[in-house]
């Protein structure tokens, strides 16, 4: 009888311990770490970063004829402040892809563009409305950072997350009479820079210069003290001239005499800002390299290199834009009223809404500059598209995921980035 109690007791007592064990990480598998009561865990994939948040609540400076220097009471001409400027940390992912090509590639990238856009809005402080970005070059990870290293890029830069630092004035506010005589009231006979030399290493020298903290302290007194508009500056540092010139809009320009050629800069928000004529572009510095956000779709970013415009973000690159608390809207429906596309009149920015119930993704952004949105008829049995009219007369064709038709794959060495999101910009001779 004995024997049977104490059998029982151990019956009951060993499920117990063994529950207790499990609760506090011990146990019969504990030297094992446990893997015998683990199953495996298959295709985890690791958690997306939180997105760089780009600020869309003003507009770009000078962009659409307004937002210049000096109708910006918080920073009227010749007073910028000293702080740094804005920039987001660039989430590159470190995986490598098998490189593919077309729609193929891009289909694979984002295999269900609703999912991940739900689940990157979700890792966005959630006091922050945000919207997803779509890229309009999605080419596969490491391709183009590859093209990059061989142009030497080291560092690129991450994202303006402030739109109203970037520069898009249109070419009549890009441009500025050049001085006809320099320092010393002595006539200038050098020539100016081509367009599509500017990353020749003559330049890339100068701009490593003045892009130092000694000449950025230097440029930010004469800002302050030069306040004459449309006064030509001059100054001479050893070796070559240089001249300050504030334009009508508030923007200061300098101008960098070099032996017998010279161009013109402008330093805008602490940043050093170059005009790119042949394709309507204005580019900044950073870390020995030009390099242009569109700003047009401010999640795309590329580096130029002389006769091209090398796209630096891949499919995978996490952006979110902050969704304009704005009751200024213009609302365009779909025929099937499944999809609704939202325009703030101020900034012209075009978003894309879910309108089933409940939503399958999350708002995404989908260009600025917009003037007209326009949808496909879905009773014809196509999927549906909606097409965007852009301000520069180009056109935008996204899917109803908002993915866009016209991101293209992966270019030829030589091929020139597309101009303001539609076709091939133009090869300058």
């Amino acid at each position: 009888m004995r024997r049977l109690l104490v059998l029982l007791v151990i019956v009951i007592l060993i499920p117990a311990w063994s529950v207790i064990a499990r609760d506090q990480g011990g146990g019969p598998n504990e030297q094992n770490g446990g893997q015998q009561n683990q199953q495996p865990v298959r295709n985890q994939q690791p958690a997306r970063p939180q997105p760089v948040v780009i600020n869309v609540n003003h507009g770009s400076s000078g962009g659409h004829n307004r937002n210049y220097p000096s109708q910006q009471a918080q920073k009227p001409a010749g007073q910028q402040q000293g702080a740094a400027p804005s920039y987001g940390k660039m989430q590159w992912t470190q995986s490598g892809r098998v490189k593919q090509s077309g729609q193929k590639a891009q289909q694979n990238n984002n295999p269900n563009p609703g999912k991940v856009s739900q689940l990157s809005a979700q890792s966005v402080v959630s006091t922050v409305k945000t919207a997803n970005v779509v890229h309009h070059h999605p080419y596969e990870q490491n391709y183009v950072r590859k093209k990059l290293q061989k142009l030497g890029v080291k560092t690129a830069p991450s994202y303006i997350t402030r739109r109203e630092e970037v520069v898009h004035t249109d070419r009549q506010h890009s441009v500025i009479a050049f001085p006809k005589t320099g320092f010393n009231g002595q006539a200038i006979s050098a020539a100016a820079f081509s367009a599509r030399h500017f990353n020749d290493s003559v330049i890339r020298t100068h701009m490593s210069l003045v892009a130092s903290a000694t000449w950025q302290d230097r440029v930010r007194g004469f800002n302050r003290s030069e306040m004459m508009a449309n006064h030509y500056y001059w100054h001479n540092e050893a070796g070559f001239n240089y001249c300050h010139y504030i334009d009508g809009w508030g923007y200061h320009w300098y101008g960098w005499y070099i032996g017998n050629n010279y161009f013109w800069t402008r330093n805008f928000n602490n940043r050093w800002w170059w005009y790119d004529a042949d394709f309507d572009r204005w580019c900044f510095w950073n870390e020995g390299f030009w390099w242009w956000q569109d700003p047009y779709h401010i999640g795309d970013l590329y580096c130029y290199n002389n006769t091209a415009y090398v796209p630096v973000n891949s499919a995978e690159d996490n952006v979110a834009v902050a969704v304009p608390e704005s009751t200024n809207m213009r609302t365009f429906n779909s025929p099937d009223s499944s999809r609704t596309v939202k325009v703030v009149a101020d900034t012209q920015d075009a978003f894309l809404y879910d309108s089933t119930n409940p939503p399958q993704f999350n708002p995404v952004y989908l260009a600025s500059g917009v003037q007209d949105v326009m949808f496909s008829d879905p009773k014809s049995g196509k999927p549906l598209e909606v097409i965007l009219k852009l301000n520069d007369g180009s056109f935008d064709m996204f899917d109803g995921n908002g993915q866009p038709y016209n991101a293209g794959a992966a270019p030829a060495e030589e091929q020139s980035a597309p101009e303001g999101g539609g076709a091939p910009a133009v090869q300058p001779q």
